[in-house]
C-alpha cells in the first residue's frame, strides 16, 4: 500500500511539472496591446491666402479629433503645440496631427493667392521743348488699389508720380500697391515744336487664347518720313510689323525723320478660333461588374487636343475609362487653347439575348428551390448577379454533370438548354452577352 502510495505521489508531481513547463512564464513573447487600434485621428482646417503671387503672408489653422494631447507638424518639420502655421507662400502643405500615444492622421491643403484687383494708371504729360531736350514731365497716378508706388523703368520704385527730366520718347509707368500688384501704360513725352503725328495699327488676330502668332501692322501721318515704330516702349524700329504677339492690348508710337513722336496709340490682339467639332462614342456599363463604362471622343477642326471630364485635368488620350452611370460633360483643347464642351451619357447595357434565355432554362428548373425569401444554399438564380458569378456551377450541373438534371431529382436538361448555356459561357458569361 505504501509503496502505491509513493507511485500516486510521483505521477502528481510529474503532471503538475508539466503542467508548469508548458505553462508560459510572466514575460512571454505575448506583444503589448496596439494603442492605436480603432483609433481614427482625422485633421481638418482653414487657410488664408497669400496677398499675392509670390508673398509669405498665408497661413493654415488645423485640428484634428478622434483622440486627445495632439500636436502638429507640417511637411514632417518640427511638432508644435498648435495646428497654425504662418508665413506660408503659395504651396501644397501636409499637416500630420499626433496624439499622446504617438497614433498619426494627416491632411492635405493648398494655401492660394488672392487674385490682384485690375489697377489702371493715367498720366498727364507735359511737353519737351526740343527733341533733344530734357525738359518734359510725366505726372501719373493709379486707381483700382492703395499704398501706390511709381516706376517708369519696373525696377526702381517712388512714392510719387512725378517723372521730370525726361527726353521726348514713350515710357512705361507702372504702379504697384501695397501688396505687389501692379498694373501699367505707355505714356509719350511729346515735343512741343513738333507737328502732330498720328499712329494707328491693324492687328491678325492669333489662332487660339494662348497662341503667341498675332501680329501688328502700324502706320503713321503727318511729320517727315520715313517712320520707325515702338511698341510698348520698346526701342524704335524701321519695320512697322510687329509678331510673336499674345492676345493682348499693346501701346504703338510712331517717331518721324526729325525725331518727333506721335501720342501713344492702343490696338488689341485679340483670338479667332477655328470651329472645332466633337463626338463620343459610348461604351456602356455592364451589369454585375465593377464601374466599367468608358467615354471615347473624337475631335475635328484642329490639331494638337486635349481632353478632360467633368472639369478635370486635360489629357492627352481621348479615352476616359472605368466610368459609372451617370451624365458626363467632356472639354477639348487645341494646341492654341480654344476650346468646346459637351455632353455625354453612359448608361448600362441591356441584358443580352444569351443571358436571357439562360436566366429562362434556371426560372423553369430551378427557381422553385433557388428563390424566395430563404433561397437553397443561399443562391437566388431571379438575381442577375447570381446567374453570372454561378456560370460556371451552372454549367457543370446542367451541361457537365451526368446526368445532367436540374434539379438533381428533375428530368434531364434537353440537348437544346445545354447548347444555351454553353453559347452563353463561350460568349463571355456577362450580363449583356
Amino acid at each position: 500500500m505504501r509503496k502505491l502510495s509513493t507511485i500516486i505521489v510521483l505521477v502528481l508531481l510529474s503532471t503538475i511539472l508539466l503542467f508548469m513547463s508548458c505553462k508560459k512564464k510572466d514575460g512571454g513573447t505575448t506583444p503589448p496591446p496596439n494603442p492605436c487600434a480603432g483609433v481614427t485621428i482625422t485633421v481638418t482646417g482653414t487657410t488664408t491666402a497669400t496677398s499675392t503671387a509670390t508673398a509669405t503672408n498665408g497661413a493654415i489653422n488645423a485640428s484634428a479629433t478622434g483622440s486627445t494631447g495632439f500636436t502638429y507638424s507640417l511637411n514632417g518639420g518640427t511638432a508644435q503645440a498648435t495646428g497654425t502655421f504662418s508665413n506660408l507662400g503659395v504651396g501644397s502643405y501636409t499637416v500630420t496631427a499626433k496624439d499622446a500615444n504617438g497614433c498619426t492622421g494627416t491632411a492635405s491643403f493648398s494655401v492660394t493667392a488672392t487674385p490682384c484687383p485690375t489697377i489702371t494708371v493715367t498720366g498727364t504729360i507735359t511737353q519737351a521743348s526740343s527733341t533733344t531736350s530734357a525738359n518734359g514731365a510725366i505726372n501719373a497716378s493709379a486707381t483700382g488699389s492703395t499704398g501706390f508706388t511709381y516706376s517708369k523703368d519696373g525696377v526702381t520704385f517712388q512714392a510719387s508720380g512725378a517723372f521730370t527730366g525726361l527726353l521726348a520718347g514713350a515710357y512705361t509707368i507702372t504702379a504697384k500697391d501695397a501688396n505687389g500688384c501692379t498694373g501699367s501704360a505707355a505714356i509719350t513725352v511729346t515735343v512741343a515744336s513738333c507737328p502732330t503725328i498720328s499712329a494707328s495699327g491693324t492687328a491678325t488676330n492669333t489662332t487660339g487664347p494662348t497662341a503667341t502668332n498675332g501680329s501688328i501692322s502700324a502706320s503713321a501721318a503727318g511729320g517727315a518720313t520715313p517712320y520707325t515704330f515702338s511698341r510698348d516702349g520698346g526701342a524704335f524700329q524701321a519695320s512697322n510689323i510687329f509678331s510673336n504677339l499674345a492676345v493682348g492690348s499693346y501701346s504703338i508710337v510712331a517717331k518721324d525723320a526729325n525725331g518727333c513722336l506721335s501720342a501713344a496709340t492702343s490696338v488689341s490682339v485679340a483670338s479667332t478660333c477655328p470651329t472645332i467639332t466633337a463626338g463620343t462614342v459610348i461604351s456602356n456599363t455592364v451589369k454585375c461588374e465593377p464601374n466599367n463604362g468608358s467615354i471615347t471622343i473624337n475631335a475635328s477642326g484642329s490639331t494638337g487636343f486635349m481632353y478632360n471630364l467633368n472639369g478635370g485635368a486635360f489629357q492627352s488620350s481621348n479615352i476616359f475609362g472605368s466610368l459609372a452611370i451617370g451624365s458626363f460633360t467632356f472639354g477639348v483643347r487645341d494646341a492654341s487653347g480654344c476650346t468646346i464642351t459637351g455632353n455625354a451619357s453612359v448608361a448600362q447595357a441591356p441584358a443580352g439575348t444569351l443571358f436571357n434565355q439562360v436566366k429562362a432554362i434556371l426560372a423553369a428548373n430551378c427557381v422553385a428551390c433557388h428563390g424566395g425569401a430563404n433561397p437553397q444554399s443561399g443562391l437566388n438564380f431571379t438575381d442577375d448577379c447570381t446567374i453570372v458569378s454561378q456560370k460556371n456551377r451552372i454549367k457543370a450541373r446542367a451541361v457537365d454533370f451526368n446526368p445532367s438534371q436540374m434539379p438533381p431529382s428533375g428530368p434531364p436538361v434537353s440537348a437544346a438548354d445545354r447548347q444555351k448555356i454553353v453559347d452563353w459561357i463561350n460568349a463571355g458569361g456577362k450580363h449583356n452577352n
